[in-house]
């Protein structure tokens, strides 16, 4: 077993024989307020316990991996070396009561969370994984609006900036390169008033647009993303990950964003990934429940 981190052991008694009645006139002393740690028997993963158990309601915990939990002993999984911040809040009878520590890791264990070596090939492959959109099925696109869905039927799309797209992406620094060949496809027509409102958005935020094309209500656009070499980063809510794009990349048709291009990641394996993007600019789109989902495949690999 090993060494306990910041603490030789523990007993925990029952809320039941500790449970103390938390009142104006007798609150808990902010200093009394404290995080246990103990470390378990795998790497990278903690137990993370409030030390006035039994006293307080629930704690809510922010656990530094993008991770949120209630409980008075919840666990924490870090995938990544790095230094992590921990906070606990609970009400001590007055107030909502913060406290905070860092703990750190040494080393990398992919183990704990497999959405980073499918999506990266993980810390092996120094070269990344490429991904390209599944174009060889019907409904690799599929637009969603209020539950109507108009899918993409296979190589709809041929020659129009779309299918020699390449998204690479790489464990390391977590770099993102969005590969277009100098070209890609963007959603056009009129939003809210404002004519070709994606191309403003995307051109203003994302990168450059030198030159467009009509394809019946979109765009086929000569584009050069902002940043020669992008980035990512993954954020889990609900149990859910979350895929963010940096510096101008995204899923080979872009559909519009406030302040982050965000898919959610409906599965993923060696060889595929379906993801999804909620629309939420303008307002009337995020409304109208507009979203697209994307079928892509491990750059070279064929359905059997």
């Amino acid at each position: 077993m090993k060494n306990i981190f910041l603490i030789m052991a523990i007993v925990l008694f029952s809320a039941s024989a500790c449970k103390k009645s938390i009142s104006l006139e007798d609150p808990i002393a902010e200093e009394d307020i404290n995080i246990i740690v103990q470390e378990t028997e795998t790497p990278n993963v903690y137990r993370f316990i409030n030390g006035q158990i039994g006293n307080t309601a629930k704690a809510k915990w922010n656990l530094g991996n993008s991770e949120e939990a209630v409980g008075d002993t919840v666990i924490g999984k870090y995938p990544f070396k790095g230094n992590y911040t921990v906070k606990l809040s609970v009400f001590n009878g007055i107030k909502i009561v913060d406290k905070s520590i860092q703990i750190s890791f040494k080393n990398d264990n992919l183990d704990l969370d497999p959405v980073y070596g499918f999506l990266t090939g993980g810390p092996n492959a120094t070269n990344g994984k490429t991904w390209v959109l599944d174009s060889l099925i019907d409904g690799h696109v599929k637009l969603v609006n209020n539950g109507s869905t108009t899918p993409w039927n296979k190589l709809a799309k041929t020659n129009k900036g779309v299918y020699d797209d390449e998204l690479t992406f790489k464990l390391a620094g977590k770099e993102c390169l969005y590969k277009n060949n100098g070209n890609s496809y963007c959603h056009g027509g009129t939003i809210d008033g404002v004519t070709q409102f994606r191309l403003k958005e995307l051109n203003a935020n994302w990168g450059t647009v030198t030159s467009s094309t009509a394809d019946g209500g979109d765009l086929m656009i000569n584009y050069t993303p902002k940043d020669a070499v992008q980035h990512w980063e993954m954020e889990i809510r609900g149990g859910k990950h979350y895929l963010q794009l940096k510096g101008g990349a995204f899923f080979f048709f872009y559909r519009g964003i406030s302040n982050v291009i965000e898919y959610e990641i409906n599965s993923i394996n060696e060889n595929e990934m379906v993801v999804t993007h909620y629309e939420t600019a303008p307002a009337s789109r995020a409304a109208s429940l507009w979203r697209d989902q994307y079928t892509l495949i491990r750059k070279g690999y064929q359905r059997p």
